[in-house]
């Protein structure tokens, strides 16, 4: 299904459509798209109202144009948006990987909207977690590629980007370098093949697939419209932890013990400083256990939303 915001085609799947009690999920990637939540949306529809979608520039969404401005601040106005179109007094959300640090500043943002937030294998320090994935990949690219890749891992292990963007680039290098697709996708309870069938791309094509690129270039550009120019616009690559450490929602925090992406330094933060917080391991997971663990991260999601 479509509907329009602010003039764009956003693509969405409504479960549960009967149920009062809405959860908002918000893909990570950047430009991943909500493909993988779809049997774990149908599961939790049971009890609640889930609505996924494709951010804007992503898979099934328009496309961002090549002058247009994007930004996350904008993407959260689109959430905002899609609640009040949608009639929504109040829903709660579920961001994962990058959807974390767009489910912190929305929460930032309109606090009044939100009932609940669930954190499911967040970044919210990009350049912490691609040193991580990098550590976690290091293995793997020792043996298996050349000595220029290895280089590369070692780069990005151990250089201060400050902040900088090259590191994005660097780290998507490197996972282009990795031939292990299981290791690839931080799975560890299930493996790639098992993961792949989660997702029916029947209808997805290679154009649709490319949007996600520009989605990702976009968040990185600087602002070109003076309005925005004139302050300091929210990046990916900013420390989204003492946000989230400001929010007083209640606030779930799902891990896989074996996720690379959310880092010790990062949850340790988020036990020790933020607020109503509660957390959930999920021993045999990687980053995606709402299928590596499904029918345990139904519950724990359910169980929080309803109590």
């Amino acid at each position: 299904m479509f509907t329009t915001i602010f003039g764009k085609q956003i693509y969405y799947e409504l479960y549960g459509a009967e149920h009062g009690n809405t959860l908002l999920y918000l893909h990570g990637g950047p430009g991943a798209s909500c493909l993988d939540f779809v049997n774990q949306a149908k599961a939790l529809s049971r009890k609640i109202r889930v609505i996924i979608l494709d951010q804007l520039g992503v898979l099934r969404s328009e496309a961002i144009a090549e002058d247009e401005d994007y930004s996350m601040e904008y993407q959260v106005e689109m959430f905002e948006e899609m609640r009040k179109s949608f009639d929504i007094e109040k829903w709660s959300i579920l961001g994962h990987s990058y959807g974390g640090m767009l489910a912190v500043l929305y929460a930032s943002r309109y606090p009044a909207s939100i009932n609940k937030m669930i954190l499911d294998c967040p970044s919210l320090l990009f350049e912490d977690s691609a040193k991580s994935v990098a550590e976690y990949l290091s293995g793997h690219i020792a043996s298996h590629n050349s000595r220029a890749e290895s280089e590369l891992c070692e780069k990005l292990k151990t250089t201060d980007y400050q902040g900088g963007k090259e590191f994005v680039y660097d780290l998507l290098e490197l996972l282009n370098c990795c031939t292990d697709m299981q290791l690839r996708n931080y799975l560890h309870g299930v493996s790639y093949e098992e993961y792949q069938k989660c997702m029916d791309t029947s209808e997805i094509t290679d154009e649709m697939w490319a949007k996600g690129e520009r989605h990702l270039v976009k968040l990185l550009e600087e602002p070109s419209m003076q309005k925005e120019a004139q302050m300091k616009r929210v990046s990916m690559l900013d420390d989204f932890m003492p946000m989230l450490q400001k929010i007083t929602l209640p606030i779930l925090l799902l891990n896989g013990r074996f996720d690379p992406v959310s880092t010790e330094r990062q949850i340790e933060y988020m036990k020790n400083k933020v607020q109503n917080l509660t957390q959930i391991v999920f021993m045999n997971s990687g980053h995606f256990p709402r299928i590596e663990e499904g029918e345990k991260y139904t519950n724990a999601v359910l169980e929080f939303l309803e109590n």
